[in-house]
This record gives structure tokens, sequence and C-alpha cells, in this order.
């Protein structure tokens, strides 16, 4: 049931505009958020703030399994998040 879930979000709209690495808004993160939680998907959030040198990104955790995460970055203002997924 959980793999069923997780597939259905990953082929939406909110995750492939994260994946075409377009700005998201605050609203549109709450809402992808939202549908983690209410499909009881485990995952952590990291804010960084926008400076004058970068712009506010978060980074989104998604734990599939035991051994396996999809970390996503988003950028909350044009230009290039401040998250780099680690290998």
């Amino acid at each position: 049931m959980f793999d069923t879930h997780l597939t259905t979000m990953l082929s939406g709209g909110l995750f492939r505009k994260i994946l075409n690495n377009e700005q998201l808004s605050l609203l549109e993160f709450n809402v992808l958020t939202g549908m983690l939680m209410n499909n009881n998907v485990p995952f952590d959030t990291a804010f960084a703030s926008g400076t004058r040198k970068n712009p506010a990104s978060l980074q989104l955790t998604i734990h599939v399994n035991p051994s396996a995460t999809l970390v996503l970055v988003v950028a909350l203002e044009p230009g290039s998040p401040v998250f780099s997924p680690s290998p």
C-alpha cells in the first residue's frame, strides 16, 4: 500500500514541478507535505533562508524504506538553491 501511494504522489504535478527544477511556492510545498502526512509517508525537511547570494530553499527527504531515501531540493525563489543533495 505504501509503494502505491508513493508512486501515485511521485507522478503528480508537484513532484514533476520539482523534478523540472521549477520554483515552488510555499503553499505548494505545504500541500506536498500534507500529501505525505495523509499517506503516512515518513519525511524530513530543512530550510535555508535567502541571502543576497542564495535564494531561500527547502530540502525534502522522503524515507522510502530503511535503506532508501529520496532527497528533493526546492527553490522558493529564482536562482540556485543552497542545498545540494549528497550522493
